[in-house]
């Protein structure tokens, strides 16, 4: 018995923590005294001990800098079992580098980062009111406001080009993008007037068009992005992101690229600072998840202000460079592929998935990776890059098996969920008021960015409103848009996005097409409800449409809006095949506004439906 005892004290020991505070490596929360070395100092005690070990920050304000232009204030490299944390909302780390990131994590195995707020001083854009706008020849004045940078400091100097230096006009009640006008404004250029006046000068003819929707008066947000993230994951084996605030950011809030294992994001909230007028949180995505091995679990977060996606899922492509046999081809190194993987190989140029191969050896060469597929390619095109060639997307490193669960997203630009990945699931959302889709499941050859999604299930989230903006809603693609996509930013000449199921969701006053479904087959679209409330469409159309898919079922979904200018319950396009083989449509309930049909059916054979509810 006794040795039974000692037995699990010696276990228990072994598995506590080693504790590291960094007051006890010279950090000091007075939120002036920069803490970068003492941090680093209590990080690199951690990591040497072999863990497991927490790095504990204290209630205070840390203030961290970065060595250099562009880098990271903390960087972690091959880390294991070390938890960093703080005490919640009581600790803030203040990055007082606008151009550098927070947290670097490369190589680490079952890193977690928890419970504490990150915000910049000086916040990474600046913002203030529209005094002049001259549309012909493609400029506008803007008065900086007082406690924010001019725009001749560094960080916005030298933001990327050429996406890293533009803007948007912001409504000030609610911090969104104001209706009706463009989600943003290209400004490369820009000079001092007088005072904390500038000018800034639109970078092409369709931005300089977009001025006609700007009035003197609006607050405008610029940002200077292309920098770092607050947390930025490479390579890790186990990464965890829990109970953390992000107020701004120069990139990112989290970026997890090339991780195995477990990769969470849990109860992360992206917010407006408390008792401050800012018109943006971060420069760019919430989550940004690429070549992942293994599906991010992302849940219970909140997101506003950001601009760009809430959360964004993908693998870049490798270009076919060479074929030098039927099985032996030099592709370009963009996205790590290994042995065993599974790459779908897509003429870009159509759309079309040419088939599914497994990398039977990988070696590099050159700036290259020479590959011995498994099995050869009908047709297969090489070339210089992702336009004249086909391109290969890795199936097993573009974070299939993801799960985003009951997370808010509230007012970003652009989507709420981008998806490029397999094998997911999207449930218990809320998506209110995002610039364009609320969830986007489609390839997009020309960034190029991949995967065509596959085996994701879209269930029991709410949608409100969205795409009041010009921009990534003009083309009224819906609060849910599926689609697969070639290039140009045609729709694939053939049905391409597999075995998606659409169901238990809530549609709300949406401002255009509830669901877009282009180029699916096999999809599944049951027991959703869509309700048009008080808002205005912003565009005439219906609520659902279906164009080029085949094997698509509608079912049992409830329609309920009577508002001015829904044209149709359901639009099947003419692309769509006859029959079974085309739509089903089964136990669907219609409450249209009077003369309006429940189905538009354009196809040769096609008619129209009165709204009766189908029994």
């Amino acid at each position: 018995m006794l040795n039974a005892v000692v037995g699990l004290t010696l276990t228990l020991a072994a598995a506590s923590p080693k504790v590291f505070y960094v007051r006890d490596f010279g950090a000091i929360a007075d939120g002036r005294t920069d803490c970068r070395d003492a941090v680093l100092a209590a990080i690199a005690a951690a990591t040497a001990s072999g863990g497991p070990a927490h790095v504990v920050f204290g209630e205070g304000v840390y203030r961290l800098t970065a060595s250099g232009r562009q880098g990271y204030c903390l960087p972690i490299s091959q880390a294991s079992n070390v938890t960093i944390r703080g005490a919640g909302r009581r600790t803030l780390l203040s990055i007082a580098s606008p151009d550098a990131g927070a947290f670097l994590v490369t190589q680490g195995r079952n890193v977690t980062l928890r419970d504490f707020t990150v915000d910049y001083d000086p916040v990474p854009f600046t913002q203030g009111l529209i005094r002049q706008v001259n549309v012909a020849e493609g400029w506008f004045d803007l008065e900086i406001a007082d406690g924010y940078t001019t725009p001749d400091a560094a960080n916005f100097l030298n933001a990327a080009e050429p996406y890293g230096k533009w803007g948007m006009i912001i409504d000030p009640e609610v911090r969104r993008i104001r209706a009706g006008t463009p989600d943003h404004y290209m400004t490369p250029r820009w000079e001092r007037r007088e005072g904390r006046v500038w000018r800034f000068y639109t970078a092409e003819e369709h931005y300089r068009l977009g001025l006609r929707h700007m009035r003197i008066g609006d607050r405008y947000v610029h940002l200077a992005r292309g920098y770092g993230g607050v947390f930025l994951a490479q390579g890790c084996d186990g990464i965890a992101i829990e109970n953390v605030t992000v107020h701004s950011s120069p990139g990112l809030a989290v970026g997890l690229v090339g991780n195995k294992g477990v990769i969470r994001v849990r109860k992360m909230e992206v917010r407006f600072a408390p008792g401050t007028d800012r018109l943006l949180t971060t420069n760019a995505d919430g989550v940004h998840c690429q070549q992942n091995r293994s599906g991010p679990i992302i849940e219970g977060c909140y997101f506003e202000g950001m601009a760009d996606d809430a959360i964004n899922i993908y693998a870049p492509p490798n270009t076919l460079l060479e074929k030098r046999a039927e099985t032996e081809w030099l592709v370009s190194p963009n996205c790590m592929i290994l042995p065993g993987d599974r790459l779908i190989v897509l003429d870009p140029k159509t759309g079309v998935v040419r088939g599914t191969v497994r990398a039977a050896a990988v070696a590099p060469e050159g700036r290259a990776f020479r590959l011995t597929l498994d099995s050869g390619v009908a047709g297969a095109v090489a070339g210089p890059d992702h336009r004249s060639a086909d391109t290969l997307y890795n199936l097993d490193a573009c974070g299939a098996g993801f799960r985003i669960l009951r997370n808010t997203m509230n007012g970003n630009r652009r989507y709420g969920c981008l998806i490029r990945a397999g094998d997911g699931l999207i449930e218990g959302n809320v998506f209110t008021d995002t610039t364009g889709a609320g969830v986007t499941l489609i390839n997009e050859p020309d960034w190029p960015e991949g995967p065509i999604p596959w085996s994701v299930t879209v269930r029991n989230n709410r949608f409100v409103r969205g795409g009041a903006c010009l921009g990534y809603a003009d083309g009224g693609h819906g609060a849910l848009y599926a689609r697969a996509a070639r290039l140009g930013h045609g729709l694939a000449d053939e049905p391409a996005l597999r075995n998606i199921t659409i169901e238990g969701n809530s549609f709300e006053d949406c401002l255009g097409p509830a669901v877009y479904v282009s180029a699916a087959v096999g999809l599944t679209l049951r027991n959703n409800r869509f309700v048009g409330l008080d808002a205005p469409l912003a565009r005439t159309s219906p609520v659902m449409i279906v164009e080029r898919s085949r094997n698509v079922r509608v079912e049992r979904n409830k329609v309920q809006d009577r508002r001015q200018g829904v044209i149709a319950g359901l639009v099947i396009m003419p692309d769509v095949p006859a029959g079974e083989d085309g739509v089903v449509i089964r136990g669907n309930r219609m409450e249209l506004p009077e003369g309006v049909p429940a189905l538009m059916d354009r196809r040769p054979t096609g008619t129209e439906q009165t709204s009766r509810p189908e029994r």
